[in-house]
C-alpha cells in the first residue's frame, strides 16, 4: 500500500500466513469449557445479590450482568476456541456436513 492509504497492497499477508497450529487446542478446549460452566454458576449468585442490602439501582444492574454472562461466556469461548474446534467437530463428530447423498 502507498503512503496515501489506497492503492495495491506491496504483499498479501493472507498469503504470506503460515497454517495454524493446532497444538493449543486442548488448551483452548479447557478454558472454553471453564469459561462456559463459569457463566452458568454466575447465575447462582443472583440470589445472594436480590437479598443483600444494596442500593437497587446496583443490584439491577448486578443481576442483569450476571444474568447476561453464559451469554458473554460463550461468545468469548467461540473467539477462543476458533477454527481448530470447528475442525475437531467436523472430523470427530461429523457436524457441519452437507449430505452429500441422493434421496432415501
Amino acid at each position: 500500500m502507498n503512503g496515501l492509504g489506497w492503492g495495491p497492497p506491496e504483499h498479501s499477508n493472507a498469503m504470506s500466513r503460515a497454517p495454524r497450529v493446532t497444538d493449543t487446542f486442548r488448551w483452548r478446549l479447557t478454558i472454553g469449557a471453564a469459561l462456559i460452566a463459569g457463566g452458568y454458576a454466575a447465575w447462582l449468585i443472583i440470589p445472594i445479590v436480590v437479598a443483600s442490602e444494596l442500593n437497587p439501582n446496583v443490584k439491577t444492574t448486578l443481576t442483569v450482568f450476571l444474568g447476561a454472562t453464559p451469554l458473554l461466556t460463550k461468545l468469548i469461548a467461540i473467539a477462543l476456541l476458533g477454527r481448530p474446534t470447528i475442525n475437531f467437530l467436523k472430523r470427530h463428530f461429523k457436524l457441519f456436513r452437507r449430505d452429500s447423498g441422493g434421496a432415501h
